[in-house]
């Protein structure tokens, strides 16, 4: 096969695996790890560093940092208190989609423990938080990262972060926050393997799916959410939500989604 042909056959993997328009240049960088490592491209090939997550290494973007777009996490703070008085004893789930190095998923829980800190009665919560890239998983369940973690977007919870992250020449998480979540590798074009989630946070990644797979990525989002559950996205995508499942919703300037009761598929 020429250049061209692997080009295409990688492009399409891309979508047909991930969902995702990858940028050519990546792409290419995909291509030549495999011919030099393989010798060549053919669909078994293909298939094996794509159903494996290999593939994702080259492909996806994997920028993360703690607390980043803060009106989101006013909005959980906020919403704590409401849960935890219409759900007495029930345990606030959580998933954090497309959580990269895991900086969002910790930032949630850092959230629930300051809010637990200032109750008799803590709010018992569980966060689950997958990405396609088996590599940012095992850097996320390290919790071990660079100082461009915390940045000034999310200045307004910085005494929040400074509790819960132990400052060398690198920050290490707190211990605590680790109990509490459940870090996976899982890819959204397949529905998720638990279900019933109170909330999910799928922010800054809708938007490298292709149109084509937009649907059915929000189709298995909204089935893992409980009839009522609140899906957040990032602040530059839910223009681009259609969904017949997800309610647009608005609350102090935070648009959200909220799953139907009456399901349509």
């Amino acid at each position: 096969m020429t250049e061209p042909d692997y080009i295409t056959l990688l492009d399409r993997a891309a979508e047909d695996w991930f969902g995702i328009k990858a940028d050519p240049g990546d792409i290419k960088k995909l291509m030549s790890w495999l011919l030099e490592n393989h010798g060549r491209i053919n669909h078994d090939i293909i298939q094996n560093v794509f159903s494996k997550g290999d593939a994702a290494a080259f492909l996806t973007v994997n920028e993360t940092y703690f607390f980043r777009e803060p009106i989101h996490f006013s909005f959980l703070f906020d919403f704590l208190p409401l849960f935890q008085k219409s759900n007495k004893n029930s345990m606030l789930r959580i998933c954090s989609a497309g959580v990269a190095a895991g900086c969002e998923a910790y930032s949630i829980a850092m959230l629930i423990e300051t809010y637990n800190r200032d109750h008799v009665v803590p709010l018992s919560y569980h966060i689950d938080a997958f990405d396609l890239n088996p590599e940012v998983i095992e850097r996320a369940m390290l919790g071990n990262y660079g100082q461009r973690s915390l940045r000034e977007d999310g200045s307004s919870f910085h005494y929040i972060a400074e509790l819960f992250l132990k400052k060398e020449e690198r920050y290490q998480i707190d211990s605590i926050l680790r109990k509490h979540i459940n870090f996976f590798v899982h890819n959204l074009m397949n529905e998720l393997p638990d279900k019933d989630y109170d909330i999910i946070f799928f922010r800054n990644t809708f938007i490298y799916f292709t149109l084509r797979s937009r649907e059915r990525v929000l189709s298995n989002l909204s089935r893992a959410l409980k009839d009522g559950g609140i899906l957040i996205m990032g602040v530059s995508e839910t223009s681009g939500v259609q969904h017949n499942n997800l309610k647009p919703q608005n609350k102090n300037d935070v648009f959200y989604f909220t799953k139907q009761k009456c399901m349509i598929e």
